[in-house]
């Protein structure tokens, strides 16, 4: 609430907080979840009663941020001002009625404990964790972060002693089952996973390592994980995956197994008539900087190819990604998706988007284009609302070394150069979402 915004910093600077923990979004659809107490901006500050906030720093991640707050409080005309900087953890993608990534929350209690134990200039003092309610979603990180300490002193758990202990406290902290059992779950992640994380510098040492074949199962490291990796993805319902499963989208997958489930699939907004629906075999991917960064779709089929133009421009993708050459005579099984030929050249796809042809530039391994996507308006109530559909411009790039049916690309230094040219023409086009294409 605004009017306590000035006791918050109070209690910040009372406790010599070493660090703030947020688990809320400022808003959640339409629900304001929780004031922004610091300033929205670098370039401003925020002034609450005798405290004033300005943020120095803001580095983004997938799913949090990490802001540093400069504050200072004025004493009065007598007295000098005094100054803090603390860092405020703010995770980002911890949506109402659900439960974040195991991994994630790990890899932001990772970074918040480094703080904690590290941060010199606010004195070590304690973590103020807070979420909408300070219940909840508090009570779970403080569960988490609490028996993983456990673990490192004494090598076990305590999540109902200690839930006991923290409901002693404040009333609510840990909500509903699915929190609770979300708790255990991470912990579980953690034993099972451990810390994956490790510096640049140990990389050729690591890779030595992973090489070696244990004696005793056969296995190197790189197979122990990725078999780890398999049993710990979720395994998602028809339920989780209804819209694949539609009669009316059925047709549009490839493999009736590999179903993207609803809660991390795009969709589609632009009409293209009646016998269209809103679904594509797409989901988001976060990159680790920016959420939903990346979006992973299927060669498109003969009867979807307006469906994947549709995704290209209802997300403002800036560029494509095709990951594999399809053998010659393949053409009805992987269909050409872009216009070829000479710049100029137009095709249109379904009956609403024309690709016009704009450059091409062609490489030994690595073949691109631009093209200029446009939009014709069917839709009787956008006509008659004056609706405009502007014309996107976007990059399509195709790695010639990876054929089809091959595991790995032919040139790993081919796929490097191709990352950095999407990069350095999303660095041209505002950073829109990269739609990445794999049979």
């Amino acid at each position: 609430m605004e009017e306590i915004v000035y006791d918050f910093w109070r209690l910040v600077w009372q406790e010599h907080a070493s660090c703030i923990v947020m688990l809320t979004k400022t808003f959640d659809f339409i629900r304001v979840m929780c004031v922004q107490y610091w300033p929205a901006s670098m370039t401003k500050s925020e002034t609450y009663g005798d405290i004033t906030i300005r943020v120095t720093q803001e580095e983004e991640l997938a799913n949090f941020r990490i802001r540093t707050i400069h504050i200072s409080r004025n004493f009065g005309p007598d007295k000098p001002v005094e100054e803090r900087v603390l860092l405020q953890f703010h995770y980002t993608e911890w949506y109402s009625h659900s439960c974040p990534f195991s991994n994630a929350i790990l890899e932001f209690r990772r970074r918040v404990r480094a703080v904690a134990k590290h941060h010199v200039e606010s004195g070590d003092g304690p973590v103020i964790v807070h979420c909408n309610d300070g219940g909840g979603r508090s009570g779970v990180y403080l569960a988490i972060d609490a028996n993983l300490e456990l673990m490192e002193e004494e090598d076990g758990f305590d999540v109902f002693g200690y839930l006991k202990k923290l409901r002693q406290s404040r009333k609510g902290l840990i909500e509903t089952i699915d929190q609770y059992k979300f708790v255990y779950d991470t912990l579980e992640e953690f034993v099972v996973c451990g810390n994956s994380w490790f510096p640049v510098s140990e990389l050729s040492q690591r890779l030595r390592a992973k090489s070696v074949k244990n004696p005793i199962t056969k296995q190197n490291e790189y197979q122990r994980e990725y078999a780890q990796i398999c049993k710990q993805t979720p395994r998602f319902t028809i339920g989780d995956c209804a819209g694949g499963h539609r009669g009316d989208n059925r047709a549009k997958n490839r493999d009736v197994l590999i179903i993207p489930p609803d809660n991390f699939r795009p969709y589609l907004t632009s009409f293209q008539g009646n016998s269209f629906t809103d679904y594509i075999n797409a989901v988001f991917v976060d990159g680790y900087t920016k959420p939903r960064e990346y979006i992973v779709t299927e060669w498109p089929l003969k009867n979807t190819v307006g469906e994947f133009w549709s995704l290209v421009y209802d997300y403002e993708c800036s560029a494509v990604v095709v990951l594999c050459v399809p053998d010659v005579g393949m053409q009805n099984t992987f269909p050409t998706f872009w216009p070829e030929g000479r710049p100029g050249h137009s095709k249109k796809y379904g009956p609403v988007f024309t690709i016009d042809h704009i450059s091409h530039q062609h490489y030994s391994n690595i073949k691109s284009w631009i093209f200029r996507i446009n939009k014709k308006i069917v839709s009787l109530t956008e006509l008659m609302a004056g609706v405009k559909a502007p014309p996107r411009t976007v990059q399509l790039y195709q790695l010639m070394c990876w054929p089809l049916g091959h595991k790995v690309p032919t040139s790993t230094n081919s796929l490097v150069e191709l990352m950095n040219m999407v990069e350095r023409w999303r660095q041209r086009t505002d950073y829109g979402p990269v739609a990445v294409v794999s049979p």
